[in-house]
């Protein structure tokens, strides 16, 4: 007993030692283990340095992937679609937008997309994951990756080892694994699986080798089982499998099969390169699947999909992926048009009559107000800022920026007025009050926008007269929010909160009388309001069933139309020169951005 306390504590000191004094030699633990499964750990935030590439990985509370942007707070409850599969999936040799998942989101705006790539997984691994954690996510398709590299091989289900544990807690015991125990060089350079230079292995597990052998075999089998209760588990919450197969490099180039072939003295007669082919799309056929078959996609593209030496795919075999699952899936293709360029946290566009749009957007360092010519893609930045720039809007005859600076979650911000012809700009909202949200009236002269002071935060509404800068106001109820002029600037129409536990309702208020009346009320919160040009509509985000949603309000016929019904969250809309087309911002799952959809 003494002799185990002995070792323990030299063992304990051991780890300390080296965690303190050889920080700098500690490899990052990247997973964790859930039982049968590993899985990504969640709120990494990695630099991979490699000589043929250098890449962040960062992911959120769940373990998947996000943007740099995002927060890794942020939580997925359910998505549409979910990909499976190991690194091949995971991608982390690439940046997030180059992702194979990220560039199909582009075409699918409407959908959230969750990659749960996992490096190192198996078969099992990747379908106890699913039954642990991906059902929960309900997901409609359910993409699983195959790749020739790896997944043929040794399918059984993973039983955890003290090994397994020891590697997930011990930075001394990583180190010492990963730079001693496994010191042995690559004889090319590079991992060849499913090759080995040892013939009992490529009998025994490389797929491509025509001899065979009874593990072989029962891989085969396993295959089929696995994808088979694959499949069982993903119709049992309503979701439909599709499998993904990926090439290995030996099929793609004749090169590097010639090389390989040569390194471990194997005939050329002994392989055929078709056999996982054939086995996928057999149990593809049997069990009622679709196989998405990648090999020919490869063997086609002008530019080879892998890097030279690391055996993954580049920004063109994600961008191959992308492209042929956005084929497969054409017919079902989303009805918004995805204007942003990424996960850039786009929201407020403004649409004028020249066809650009005003938006705000971030980058990890500042904040911008950016225009876009809707017509030719055109980017223009307009201001940037450390502070957080919001709401921005621009008036009709091009004169006059205005937007919203501070800080919103403490409600410290101000209401900025830039005059683009006397490059001159100021706080609109008298000191000490404070204000967000700004709307200019069609004819440029006036200003509506809430104001409240840090002491008194109950927000009342103010316009604001440009030319003299006088402001008048008006309260109603405990708060009110998100003015804007009706197109005659008769009125003004804005959310209103009549106590602290009601919804958020529409209301009006008459410039001429000071009359305040209600002109839609629902048993869910409303915000984000918008008139349409010929004053007949009222567009608006509505958070129905706990999710928010866009609407469309027809002020005279009082009728109520939803426009969107899907699991992300709309908001923000505005209309154009025409009732006839909407833009909003939205986020779904990790992806957000700006989006254009059309109502007729």
């Amino acid at each position: 007993m003494f002799n185990l306390a002995a070792i323990a504590s030299i063992l304990f000191h051991a780890e300390v030692i080296f965690t303190m004094v050889y920080a700098d030699k500690d490899i990052p633990n990247l997973y964790e283990l859930h039982g049968k499964y590993y899985f990504n750990k969640p709120y990494l935030d990695q630099q991979f340095n490699d000589p043929e590439f250098v890449t962040r990985y960062k992911t959120n509370i769940q373990g998947y992937r996000v943007d740099d942007l995002s927060s890794q707070d942020q939580k997925i409850e359910k998505c549409d679609w979910l990909f499976i599969g190991d690194s091949y999936t995971q991608g982390a040799q690439v940046d997030y937008n180059q992702l194979f998942s990220s560039l199909i989101y582009k075409d699918f705006p409407d959908k959230v997309i969750v990659n749960a790539g996992i490096s190192g997984a198996g078969l099992y691994d990747e379908l106890n994951y699913f039954k642990d954690k991906g059902k929960d996510l309900s997901p409609k398709l359910v993409f699983l990756q195959i790749g020739a590299f790896n997944d043929f091989m040794n399918i059984k289900e993973h039983v955890p080892s003290l090994q397994d544990y020891i590697m997930e807690w011990s930075a001394l015991y990583r180190y010492f694994e990963y730079n001693i125990a496994n010191s042995d060089e690559l004889l090319l350079g590079r991992w060849t699986e499913p090759f080995f230079p040892d013939k009992e292995d490529n009998v025994d597990n490389n797929i491509f080798f025509m001899q065979t052998s009874d593990y072989k075999e029962a891989d085969k089998k396993a295959f089929k089982d696995c994808i088979s209760e694959f499949k069982k588990e993903v119709e049992s919450v309503g979701g439909k499998l599709i499998l993904v197969f990926i090439p290995s490099k030996e099929q793609v180039s004749p090169e590097l099969l010639e090389e390989v072939l040569k390194a471990y003295n194997i005939n050329k007669e002994d392989i055929d390169l078709t056999v996982p082919n054939k086995l996928c799309q057999s149990v593809a056929s049997e069990l009622g699947l679709k196989l998405y078959d990648l090999t020919t996609d490869f063997c086609q593209s002008k530019t080879f999909p892998f890097f030279a030496h690391d055996e993954h795919m580049n920004i063109v075999g994600h961008q191959l992926i992308a492209d042929r699952i956005v084929k497969e899936l054409s017919s079902i293709s989303g009805k918004y048009d995805y204007l942003s360029e990424g996960n850039y946290h786009e929201r407020y566009p403004t649409i004028h009559p020249d066809g650009t749009m005003v938006y705000q957007s971030q980058t990890e360092h500042y904040y911008t107000i950016n225009r876009l010519n809707i017509n030719n893609g055109n980017r223009e930045e307009l201001w940037r800022g450390v502070n957080e720039l919001v709401h921005p809007m621009i008036s009709s005859d091009d004169r006059y920026l205005v937007f919203t600076e501070g800080e919103q979650e403490s409600l410290n911000t101000d209401v900025i007025l830039y005059d683009f012809v006397n490059q001159s700009q100021i706080a609109i909202n008298k000191k000490p009050s404070k204000g967000s949200i700004p709307f200019i009236g069609k004819s440029a002269t006036k200003i509506v926008f809430p104001c409240w002071t840090l002491d008194q935060t109950i927000p009342h509404i103010v316009i604001y007269d440009i030319a003299t800068g006088k402001q008048t106001q008006f309260e109603d109820g405990a708060e009110c929010w998100r003015p804007v002029f009706s197109n005659d600037e008769r009125y003004i129409y804005y959310i209103q909160k009549g106590t602290r536990d009601s919804n958020f309702v529409i209301k009006k208020y008459d410039l001429t009388t000071g009359e305040r009346s209600i002109v839609l009320k629902q048993p869910y919160d409303i915000w984000d309001i918008a008139v349409s040009p010929s004053g007949k509509y009222i567009a608006y985000a509505g958070n129905k069933d706990a999710n928010w949603d866009l609407f469309i309000y027809d002020i005279n016929h009082k009728q109520i139309r939803q426009i969107t019904h899907t699991i992300g969250e709309e908001w923000d809309p505005t209309f154009g020169v025409s009732d006839d087309e909407l833009w909003f911002a939205g986020v779904f799952g990790i992806n957000d951005g700006i989006y254009h959809i059309r109502l007729k």
